[in-house]
């Protein structure tokens, strides 16, 4: 995996020591939120590569998520409270404050500095990045500020929402864009290893944006079944190509108290909050000998050194196993399901022996289409562990089939808006929303 280059990933971190001091809750790097373009390209980009890793891949989004999917549970302090239902608008400032302030704004400020000067790699990954969290933020929240965003150095505090939907075509948008400048034939200044995720290597970055986008329109199935699993297969075969195993999107981190794995720093730091080894996940994946289990509970993405997946070949392969069964291509589907599943096991380094050929693993031609969908989705639920698209997948498909930890309520469907935004921005946050409320795509 490219990412895990040691060498690589300690020079991103020195060039993002240079962006200043802050991030002080787990990290202990990050850039003046204030003034980005004082900063050199290629630590920008860094900044922006870890500080996503480390939100997307910490306790405001991997476990809160993994709370509510049933990956793991809460038994201390705010996560118990989260583990009752009782996530509240305070408990969220920071991880907006990251994604925005800390990630998006500054990708922003990229885009402004790269495109005048016609730095076609910096503009290209900017917008994929972008792209990417962008799309993690509102399918934790819905609608949410983009187009009228960014303009704090215009004095321009209170930004606009724009709805799902919408945010869906800006994202398809960025994409494409990216491709276009990844593709010049002088593609300006390269960040060589200050980029954390792909070395400066533009046709990585293509993969990428291939890639992202089939998993951005697996979300829309529910608007049209057969036609947005026919525009993934369409996707997977864009021009570029998508990633293969070896070539996932990954934030690394290191051995170090202050730059490890986020999920390392939050059970070191708060020990008890979360507890793993009885969850309702890791129970039906012991009751069929799943070899995973021990990887998972023994460090694999928890340690030190655990890298923060932003997307992997098995997920792909996942995806396309879905689009084809809902199309009745079985060959091609069941070829992706056994492809995904023993990915995942080689991930991990756990033993695959004999566990396609389980009764409740075996991919079944003759099955029905809700229970092939069922089969996809549940492997796929054991394979992303501490992975928030497993939140996205069980609004969209209903599969793993889950119960509510609290008898009486409903599992919640999205995060609340942080208080940051109900104080400072009440008039452009939306209304007569709930933990409930289902998304446009999930509907």
């Amino acid at each position: 995996m490219t990412i895990l280059n040691k060498t690589l990933v300690t020079a991103g971190f020195a060039a993002l020591l240079a962006l200043g001091s802050g991030c002080k809750k787990y990290l202990d790097v990050n850039t003046d939120q204030d003034r980005p373009v004082d900063a050199p390209p290629a630590a920008i980009l860094t900044g922006a590569e870890v500080m996503a890793g480390y939100t997307l891949g910490g306790a405001d989004v991997a476990l809160t998520s993994s709370l509510l999917t049933n990956q793991v549970d809460g038994t201390s302090q705010q996560f118990k409270n989260y583990q009752l239902y009782q996530i509240v608008a305070d408990n969220l400032t920071n991880c907006w404050s990251n994604l925005y302030q800390g990630t998006l704004n500054n990708l922003a400020e990229l885009r402004k500095m790269s495109e005048p000067k016609k730095w076609y790699f910096y503009s290209g990954a900017s917008k994929i990045l972008t792209a990417y969290v962008l799309g993690s933020s509102t399918d934790l929240w819905g609608d949410v500020p983009y187009s009228d965003a960014f303009q704090g150095l215009d004095f321009k505090f209170k930004p606009k929402y724009d709805k799902q939907e919408d945010i869906y075509k800006t994202i398809d948008g960025l994409l494409t864009a990216a491709i276009a400048d990844l593709n010049q034939p002088q593609l300006g200044p390269v960040p060589g290893g200050n980029d954390v995720l792909y070395g400066g290597d533009p046709a990585l970055w293509i993969k990428f944006a291939n890639s992202y986008r089939m998993r951005m329109l697996i979300h829309l199935t529910k608007k049209d079944p057969a036609g947005y699993a026919q525009k993934v297969i369409d996707a997977s075969n864009a021009a570029g190509g998508i990633i293969s195993a070896g070539e996932e999107a990954a934030v690394a981190f290191l051995n170090d108290p202050t730059r490890a794995n986020p999920v390392q720093q939050f059970n070191a730091q708060r020990p008890g909050y979360i507890t793993y080894d009885q969850s309702f996940m890791i129970n039906q994946m012991k009751a069929i000998g799943d070899n995973r289990v021990g990887p998972y509970l023994g460090g694999a993405y928890d340690s030190k050194t655990s890298p923060v997946f932003l997307i992997t070949a098995y997920e792909l392969d996942f995806i396309l196993a879905e689009a084809h069964a809902r199309l009745g291509h079985d060959a091609d589907a069941q070829s992706h399901y056994e492809a995904a599943v023993l990915g995942s096991f080689l991930s991990v380094k756990a033993d695959p022996t004999g566990y396609l050929a389980k009764p409740e693993v075996k991919y079944d031609p003759a099955a029905s289409a809700t229970d092939k969908l069922k089969l996809i989705m549940t492997q796929k639920y054991y394979a992303m562990y501490l992975q928030a698209e497993n939140f996205t997948d069980w609004r969209r498909t209903g599969f793993p089939v889950l119960t509510s930890k609290n008898a009486g309520k409903e599992i919640p469907r999205r995060y609340p808006y942080p208080q940051s935004e109900l104080s400072y921005n009440s008039s452009n946050v939306p209304t007569g929303i709930s933990l409930t409320t289902k998304m446009w795509w999930d509907q």
